[in-house]
């Protein structure tokens, strides 16, 4: 790396091509990286003797950071239910294969015993290749679809089956195509708008959608597009704990698609229920899905009037001191997403978040001292936050960070320090 990264140098902001770097490389760090001032651009890239190359690789850590996204299987669910003392007991320890075939039986009861027994074993990475092997994924698929409305329990048995399944992300493709898609949604509309089922049918649902558009860009897509997004969002206001944290994970990974980021904003309701639940105490699980979907929505500008009116930010803000190192990171993250929106750079550090980043520039997390340090490198693009970020004790921390750490907080100390030199007096505090 060059000398900006050996030793904290004052910078000296410049206008125009110099020796060091001309125009057109200038134009090119400015269409690459539009966060970033095209003085503090010039600066830098005179600092590597106008090397283009080497002056991108430096700025690349806050590009890719600032478009982190966040997904997260959810785990197995084991929320079955007991098995009525009128049906029939099964052995869970019986061959995989006789399983499917009794979900082919006429009998309704045998039907739930091999269904239940089913989502057990795909609770196991190892039974999910054996199930799917035998053929069990159709079979369970249009149990899905025959079970009539007085059969909730089976019908819930087979979406925690599909849900588990789901986990192995070979099987997602498999799923769909068998066509799973159009009956789970549709069986979340029912449970959303007649109450049909339970609050473990609507559990299983979120997580069933939850684990479907895990990492997989075309599925993330078409849950929404098929509908899968209203009843997510009305199970976000579920008085059930478990039901709630499912939809909220099931959002997180619907928002990494960017087609996905807007439409949820847009939903009504979502943005006030994400808030709320920011806001409630001691339920870091909570607070840990709502921040990944709130970090991946707020990678869309076009989301940040409404991110500025929600109460967001402050929500976050206060969030942080109490919240757990994955809590912290997680939160970290989003703040840092929404500190590169202009409109929410003011607001931010007005509402308290720099001696929050501050502190979480000392928690001894590498992962939780980066997005503070990427938040404080976003708000110091605006004018009014840089004297602010001096002011309450910045400076000293992203000195610091310059001569320390690993060389993603180097190339954001330096960035910050390269903002921060254009106000009066700052030359005098650390050249």
């Amino acid at each position: 790396m060059g000398a900006i990264l050996e030793k904290v140098k004052r910078f000296t902001p410049l206008r125009g091509a110099t020796a060091g770097g001309g125009t057109d490389s200038l134009k090119q760090l400015c269409e690459m990286f539009p966060m970033l001032e095209a003085e503090t651009l010039q600066s830098v890239l005179e600092e590597n003797e106008g090397d283009l190359e080497k002056t991108k690789e430096m700025f690349m850590p806050m590009c890719t950071a600032a478009t982190r996204e966040e997904h997260q299987k959810r785990p197995p669910s084991s929320r079955a239910g007991k098995a009525s003392s009128e049906r029939p007991q099964s052995s869970y320890s019986r061959d995989v294969k006789e399983l499917v075939d009794w979900a082919q039986s006429p009998d309704v009861d045998v039907q739930f015993q091999a269904a239940r027994a089913l989502a057990d074993l795909a609770m196991s990475e190892d039974q999910r290749p054996r199930i799917v092997k035998v053929g069990g994924i159709p079979h369970l698929i249009k149990l899905l679809c025959s079970a009539g409305d007085d059969r909730p329990e089976l019908q819930r048995c087979v979406v925690m089956a599909v849900a588990n399944l789901a986990l192995s992300e070979q099987n997602q493709g498999l799923l769909v195509d068998a066509g799973v898609l159009p009956p789970l949604i549709e069986l979340s509309k029912k449970a959303m708008t007649e109450g049909y089922g339970d609050v473990e049918m609507q559990s299983n649902l979120a997580r069933g959608l939850a684990n479907l558009a895990y990492c997989n860009e075309d599925l993330e897509t078409r849950v929404v597009e098929q509908g899968g997004l209203e009843p997510l969002v009305s199970w976000c206001k579920s008085d059930d704990e478990e039901t709630r944290l499912e939809a909220f994970a099931a959002l997180a990974n619907l928002a990494r698609h960017v087609k996905n980021q807007r439409k949820i904003v847009e939903q009504e309701g979502a943005l006030r229920e994400l808030v709320k639940a920011v806001k409630v105490n001691g339920q870091e699980e909570l607070l840990m899905q709502t921040a990944r979907c709130l970090a991946n929505i707020s990678l869309n500008a076009e989301n940040q009037a409404d991110l500025k009116e929600s109460g967001v930010t402050a929500a976050l803000i206060s969030a942080i001191p109490k919240a757990s190192p994955e809590g912290q990171r997680l939160s970290g993250m989003a703040l840092a997403n929404m500190a590169a929106l202009e409109s929410l750079q003011a607001q931010m550090v007005q509402e308290g978040a720099l001696p929050v980043m501050f502190e979480l520039l000392q928690s001894g997390s590498e992962d939780i001292e980066l997005q503070a340090a990427r938040c404080v490198a976003m708000l110091s693009q605006n004018e009014l936050s840089k004297a602010e970020i001096v002011r309450q004790g910045g400076l000293p921390h992203f000195v610091e960070l310059a001569r320390t750490r690993t060389q993603d907080m180097q190339i954001l100390a330096a960035t910050t320090l390269a903002n921060l030199s254009t106000v009066k007096g700052v030359s005098a505090s650390w050249g």
